[in-house]
Parts: structure tokens; sequence; C-alpha cells
């Protein structure tokens, strides 16, 4: 079905048994010391597992002093080291997976506290935060260049296919070949050769101490899109830049863009990218050289990744976060089933759990993160014990699908007449959210191979279900909105945010939202886009407009909502509702403050059902709450977690 996906390629001298390269990305999960845990093993075991033809690690440091990036990052100049990589590299390969080490230094984007208070750069030049990096002395690059040939050389003993020279996204070697950030007079600085000589050294010094035949593949930033610098990387010299490595003796261009100073996000690409919009960049550099070419460009599906191959936009194609969310992208695909991938929808929920915890996990795959610790298949229930899942949102239907492959006789009662729960409200906020509703499709499908006995429309009280005679309840029927005990809150100008994202309600004239996270801010994103608001106000009690919400999220559901009459206000306490809007405390000040409305949206978020869960727990000796009855409602993140944790390990005897 997918025939150029499945195709053999060559990188160098290093045969890939397919188009599907796992590009690299921080996990999270190495050990402090620079080695790879078990955990971290074990993830990059099941995307080889799954079907990916080549991996390219997460980024390994070349010094102690002045390179660290991250606190838990691979090290390989350590001897300690070499074993537990190459033990790694064995478990890659024992699928047929080729695996690269990717080196990397981040220049001025690292953090002072993580490198002695000190950070550097070619030049210096204020980085993203403001903070000054000292110029890297002609010294300070040798032992540098030698560090990075020493790490491939190390990773080349631990049993490496190849490596990857990270020079992409504005870290060091993306700095020096970046006119905008390298101001240097001397033979690393001025004419674009120059700018690149650090990176065609470390290419020929690789070569030389690792053998012409061990592949050496560089990431670059084709075209760094910086606003801020008019000198940055543009795609006329990310091309030049492409011929230079290949006249090097690169083996591979792997090509991204951007920079830390890109304003929108385009290195994480949130919902609003759409997939292979990297394709022209990476076809004029495919059309420049005549080595390999790898591109990322959001690809998210098969059907994607086919179409750039067969339009020769590139030789393969870079499914990173796609790998993170389904490790069996590749197998699913070479199966015909796009239906059974859980694709990646872009929520970012893997950046922030990475800058919020330290690690990545996924929305999408409960077991992303969590590999090691479920590393023993679930254990089957032989005699079909019945279960009951009431509820067909996310946790219930991860829930249900579990239950039912460990062998359980599953009913999942859902009231609506489709299931998807919340995942249909999401997905209806704009044209770009249409992703989640791959979700949902997935999960459906999953159940129906499971054997899961679906009952849409069906109220499920407690008589109801007892009539199932279930040995347990998953009770998964999601939150109720939060709606404050105040004056006029029950006026008829009042609707909920759930009402106007169904369609039920289409407020018009001036609107007040109260509420500034993801569903307020969608909800006037949607009202802009229905064109019926004359202007959106957006309120919340909280300091800060968006503040639990992931930074390029934020950044870019407001961006769609530029040049609109919307204003946000932070620090505004809701205290009453009248026919005219509503009167506000402002927190700043202590004064109190009317805001004149049409129409009042409340998008304060979702509580638990508590009384709900009370009337099962009386009814049955077998209660398990997941979702948004149990913690944390709204996010798909945790309700999949919920619903995976709770299914895999019930045991009814217990």
């Amino acid at each position: 079905m997918y025939n150029r996906l499945f195709e053999k390629g060559h990188i160098g001298s290093v045969q890939i048994k397919n188009r599907i390269v796992m590009t690299a990305m921080t996990t999270g999960y190495a050990g402090l010391d620079g080695t790879p845990t078990e955990q971290l093993c074990r993830y990059y075991e099941e995307r080889a597992r799954g079907g990916v033809g080549l991996i390219v690690t997460e980024i390994f440091r070349v010094n102690q002093v002045h390179g660290v990036a991250f606190p838990r990052q691979l090290y390989a100049l350590n001897p300690m080291n070499i074993q537990p990589l190459a033990q790694m590299v064995d478990r890659v390969h024992q699928y047929g997976t080729k695996i690269f080490a990717q080196i990397h230094h981040g220049g001025s984007t690292n953090s002072p506290e993580l490198n002695n208070g000190r950070i550097v750069a070619p030049s210096a030049v204020p980085n993203v935060s403001g903070i000054m990096p000292d110029p890297l002395t002609l010294e300070e690059i040798e032992e540098l260049k030698q560090q990075f040939i020493g790490t491939a050389a190390a990773c080349q003993a631990a049993g490496f296919d190849g490596v990857e020279l990270h020079g992409a996204h504005g870290y060091l070697l993306c700095q020096f070949m970046s006119a905008a950030f390298n101001k240097r007079d001397d033979q690393y600085g001025g004419s674009i050769e120059n700018r690149c000589r650090i990176v065609t050294e470390m290419i020929q010094g690789i070569k030389y101490v690792c053998g012409k035949d061990f592949p050496v593949a560089v990431r670059i930033s084709c075209d760094e899109h910086d606003p801020f610098h008019p000198d940055s990387i543009t795609l006329e010299e990310g091309v030049q830049i492409a011929r230079i490595l290949e006249a090097a003796g690169a083996d591979m261009i792997d090509v991204s863009n951007g920079n830390y100073f890109v304003p929108y996000g385009e290195n994480e690409e949130p919902y609003s990218y759409s997939e292979g919009w990297r394709a022209p960049e990476t076809t004029a550099v495919k059309q420049a050289v005549n080595i390999p070419v790898t591109g990322v460009s959001n690809i998210k599906t098969p059907d994607c990744a086919e179409k750039l191959l067969e339009a020769g936009v590139c030789d393969f194609v870079g499914i990173g976060r796609g790998s993170i969310a389904d490790p069996e992208w590749g197998r699913k695909a070479a199966r015909g089933r796009n239906d059974l991938i859980h694709h990646c929808i872009g929520c970012l929920y893997c950046f922030e759990s990475l800058m919020a915890v330290g690690y990545v996990r996924c929305s999408v795959n409960p077991q992303a993160g969590r590999e090691a610790a479920f590393s023993r298949r679930m254990r089957k229930n032989k005699a079909g014990d019945k279960v009951t899942v009431v509820g067909g949102g996310v946790a219930g239907m991860e829930a249900a699908a579990t239950l039912a492959k460990r062998g359980f006789t599953v009913t999942l009662l859902e009231k609506e007449n489709e299931l998807g729960g919340e995942l249909n409200l999401a997905g209806a906020t704009a044209p770009y959210k249409n992703k989640v509703s791959w979700l949902r499709t997935t999960l459906e499908e999953e159940m129906k191979l499971a054997g899961v006995n679906v009952l849409t429309g069906c109220e499920a009280d407690v008589e109801t279900v007892k009539k199932l005679e279930p040995r347990a309840v998953f009770l998964a029927t999601g939150g109720k909105p939060i709606v404050p005990d105040l004056p006029g809150i029950s006026g008829k100008n009042v609707v909920s945010a759930y009402d106007v994202i169904r369609g039920n309600v289409r407020p018009s004239g001036k609107v007040v939202i109260v509420g500034a996270g993801l569903t307020g801010l969608e909800t006037a994103e949607l009202l802009f886009r229905n064109g019926e608001a004359e202007s959106v106000t957006v309120v919340d009690m909280l300091e800060k407009i968006g503040a639990n919400m992931y930074p390029s999220i934020f950044i870019d559901v407001t961006h769609q909502m530029e040049g609109k009459p919307l204003t946000l206000r932070a620090g505004m306490k809701l205290k009453e509702v009248t026919e005219t809007g509503i009167i506000c405390d402002d927190l700043a000040n202590g004064k109190e403050e009317t805001i004149t409305a049409d129409c009042v949206v409340l998008a304060m978020g979702i509580r638990s059902d508590n009384e709900l869960i009370r009337q099962f727990e009386e009814a049955f000796d077998r209660v398990i709450p997941l979702g948004q009855t149990h913690r944390n409602p709204g996010r798909i993140a945790t309700s999949m977690a919920d619903g995976y944790i709770a299914a895999r390990g019930f045991d009814p005897k217990v």
C-alpha cells in the first residue's frame, strides 16, 4: 500500500530497511551519569520493534563544562558508558533497525545554571533570554572539535551505525553557520564557507578517525525564519550550506528550520501546523545535493509520508513525535492499518511534560515514559469476567479496549448517540483541531477489534448497570462544568462554553468569556470564526492569561486571533452577572469594575461529579473512577493514562 515508504534505502554504506526515520527528540530518560537507563533502552527498543528503519537518538553532550543542555543527557566520552550504550544498540539491532547517535552542543541556548554559570557561543550575541554568552576562543574551538570527533568514535565503539551532528534550531553549530550569531573575524567567521568550517572540519575529522564508511549526517535549519535577526539563515543560504557539507563528506542532510527566536513555535508545531508544511524548503535542499535528504515536516500519517516520498521531496521521512505517539507506527502502516495508529495530535504534551517533570509523556500513548514499568505482558482474564464501563470518552474507551484485550467481557454504555465525549468538543473549535478526532477513530476501532459491546444512547444509571451483573464498574462519565454560586449566574444572557462549542448557542454582539484556559481561548477563536461576535473580552482571576497552558499552545491559539477585537484581562475575579454584563474585582488594585457584554460565556473548568461516584460506590463492590470523574479533569493525557493503567492492572479477585 505504501510502496515508497517501505523501500530499502542507503545512507553512505549503511542500508536502511525502509524510509522511516525516528528523528532525535530529548526524552529525559537517560541517567544522570550519561548512560541509557532501562527506560530509555526499552523506549528505543519498542520503536525498533514497531518498524522504524533508522533511529536517531536524543542528544549526546560533548563536554561537562559548557555543553550541558539537559540534566539527563547521554554522554559517551566516559569509557565506563560504552558498555551500557552498546547494550542499548544491541536491543535496537535485533529488529533490523539502524541507530545513529546525535551529537550536540547548545551554545548560547544552554542554561548558565547547568554550566558553571557560563555559556558560550561563536560571538557575543544575546540569547533569547537576553543573556550574553562568552565567545569561544580558537583553543576552545579546537577542543570542542576533538570532543565531537571523540564522541563519534566512542559511539562507533559502542556499535552505533553512524552519527548526526546537530546543526539546526539555533544550537551551537547552527550559530556558527548563521551570520546573525557568528560575528567572528577569524577563519571561523565571515564567508559562508568560514562559518561552516567548524562543521566541515568535524565531518572530516570523524571520517579520518572512524573511517570513510562510517556515516555522518548533519541536521540543519535550512531557513531560520528569524524575524529579529536580518542576517539569519535564509533558504538560499541553507541550500549553500547543504552543498558545502556534502562536499566535506556528509552522508545525509536532515532538513529542519527555525531557531529559538521564532515567535510562533514552529520548532514545536502545535495543532495549527499542517502536515508537510516544510516540503518546499526540503525540496530545495533535495534538488541541490546528491546525498540522501531526510525531511521532517510535521508528518503524522503514512499517507503524507508516502506523498512526500513520491513527489521527490525527500529520501527519508522523519517521524518524530509520531513515533512517541505510537511505537508501532511503521508496522501498522505496513499492514495498511492507518486507522489503528495513535497519531500525534499536535497538543505538545510531550514538550509540556518534559519541561514540567523532566521527562516525556504523550497524550495519546499512555505507555510513553512507562515502557520499562509496563514491560511485562498484561495478565489475561481466562474466566471472561463481566465488566461495565460507563462513559464513552477517552478514559472509558481506553479502559474498555484494554480490558477486552485482557479477556474480560466488556460492555460500554454511553448516554450520547456517539462516542468521543470531550474529544468531540476539542475537535470542533477550529478546522485544524480535526487531528483530535483521529484519536476517537482509533479508540473506536480498537474496541471493535477487541470485542467490546458498545451501547450508545444509553443512560447508565445504577439500576441499568445492575442488570448487566458486572464484577466491576469503571466510571468514566466526565465531570460537570463549574458554575459558581453568584448573583445573576442563572440569567438568560449566561451560557456555557460547551454549549457554544456544540453549536447549541451562537453568541453575538459584545461577548465576555469567564475563564482564560484553553477552552475559554478556543471558544473566543470559535466566536470570531462564526463571525457574529462584535468583540470578545476574556477574563480570568489568575495573574496571567493562559497561566496553565503550555506557552506554544497559548501563542498558537492567540496568534489565530491577531487583528481581532479581542481583550484579555488577567486578575479579574467574577463577582456578579448583570443583564448588561459582569462585575469583577480587579485583584491588582482591589477595585470593582464593570464590563459591558450582551452575552456571558462560562469557561471556568470542570469538577468531578462526586455525587455520581457515591451512588455507584453504594451499589457496587468495585467502582473505579476514571478521567474527569477522578483527577485533573479535561486533559486527554490524564484520561488516557487513567483508563489504561486502571484497566491494565485490574484484578477482579483483589
